[in-house]
Order: C-alpha cells, then structure tokens, then sequence
C-alpha cells in the first residue's frame, strides 16, 4: 500500500519528527496538512525542509476538549473528507527534574501542557475518521516510557509523559472495538534521538544520525498505511526504524 494521493494530517509538524515525516510523505506523494503552533515557524521549516507546495498548514487547538473537536472536525472538512491517515506527533519530552525533584505541580503541569493535547487529537480524530475502512492514528512515543536508566533521571517528565501516550494505544484500541469503528491505532515508540535535518545532535544534545528523521519517517509510513495496526512498535535504534520501514516498501 502507498502513500500516493493519500491525504495525510502531521500534527506537530514542525518538530524534529514531525518535519521529517511531511518530508517523507510530501516526497511518497501524499497530500500533507501540517499543524503548528506558529504559521511563521511552520513557513521556515517549509524552507529548511523543502516541503513542496502541497503541504499545507492548518490552524488547530487541542487546548480544551471543545478546542480539540472543533480542531478535528475542521482539519477533515478541509481535506474535504478525504482525510485517512493521522500522525500524531504533538508534545514535549520535558526535562529537568528526577522523580526525587519533581513536584506533584510539575506533574499535573506535565499532563495539563504535554499529554492532554496529544489525547485529546487523538481522540478527536478516532471519533471523526471512526467508520472510514483503512483509517489509521499513529501516535509518536518515546522509549523513556519503558523506565529511565541511571545517568538519565532528568528526563523523569519524559518518561511519565511517554508512559500515557503508550498506555492509550491500547485502551483506544480497546474502546475502537467495543464501540465497532474501523479506524486503528498504533504508536512508533522512538528509544533514539532524532536531529534536525543535517544535525549531529537532538535537541537535547543527544548524539543522532544526520539522517535519523529521514529514516524514522519510513516507518512511520509503514504504520500509518495499516502494516502495524493496533501495536506500539519499539524502534530501539535508527536501524530498527529502517526494518520497519522496509515494510512500507
């Protein structure tokens, strides 16, 4: 199954995932809307990626649950219903502070700014894309989910944020069957960093292949084209992310 044609909403688009994953589909031929919190800072990444005229911006809240529906219903209604595939890529991996450090206001703030938004996009586009056959949510997660090593406890706010965002594949899939929709959920679980394009460093100052998003992008396409529905699929390294992007191919 390709991309090509289809239409595609990136959310967070302009994040180091984000950015590579409209390059990839931009480049595969799909019809790409992106989201951002800034149009200014969506139009420079557009330069610095060499996104195509077909990738277009989008406005969009997932600030409140009203926000979020009306965010979704919007995006479809401007990709005249045909919207099919959505990577969910909203979110910051905060850190900072251990789980010795952060307070229960760090954590409520964690879930309020970070977490909750992805949710609510989610969500929202579960129930607007509920009875299209081969519909697909992919959310971007992060490894820091599956506990933090020693040497890494400042990304404490990371790992509480990414422990959610994989639990909710499983419980949206869950609801997704009892409520008889056809949309799917999955979730690439990123373990490495990821740079800007031509970087040797995320934003954290983590080493990263210059190529990392590029070669992330690939599986995500093998996720949002249906290839992984209903899994979180653990890329521990950018060669994992490959493999599983053969399989788009």
């Amino acid at each position: 199954m390709s991309l090509k044609d289809k239409t595609v909403v990136v959310l967070g688009a302009t994040g180091n995932v984000g950015a590579a994953v409209v390059e990839f589909f931009d480049k595969e031929g799909a019809l790409v809307f992106g989201t951002s919190r800034s149009k200014e800072k969506f139009d420079q990444v557009r330069k610095e990626y060499g996104w195509s005229d077909a990738v277009t911006y989008v406005d969009s809240d997932f600030s409140s649950d009203e926000a979020a529906a009306e965010s979704a219903k919007k995006i479809m209604d401007a990709t005249d219903g045909k919207l099919l595939y959505v990577v969910n890529n909203i979110g910051f991996a905060t850190v900072g502070k251990s789980a010795l450090e952060a307070t229960s206001e760090d954590i409520l703030s964690l879930t309020t700014n970070e977490f909750l938004p992805s949710h609510r996009a989610s969500r929202e586009f579960i129930k607007v894309l509920g009875d299209k056959d081969g519909a697909t949510v992919t959310i971007s997660s992060g490894g820091f989910g599956h506990g933090l090593q020693p040497g890494m406890s400042k990304l404490y706010g990371g790992s509480i944020k990414n422990v959610m965002l994989i639990n909710s594949v499983s419980c949206f899939n869950s609801a997704i069957v009892d409520d008889g929709l056809k949309v799917s959920v999955s979730s690439a679980c990123i373990w490495f960093g990821v740079s800007r394009k031509g970087e040797e460093k995320n934003q954290f100052g983590f080493p990263s292949d210059t190529d990392s998003g590029e070669k992330l992008a690939s599986a995500f396409a093998t996720l949002a084209v249906g290839k992984k529905t209903g899994e979180v699929v653990d890329l521990k390294s950018v060669e994992d992310a490959v493999e599983v992007g053969k399989q788009y191919e």
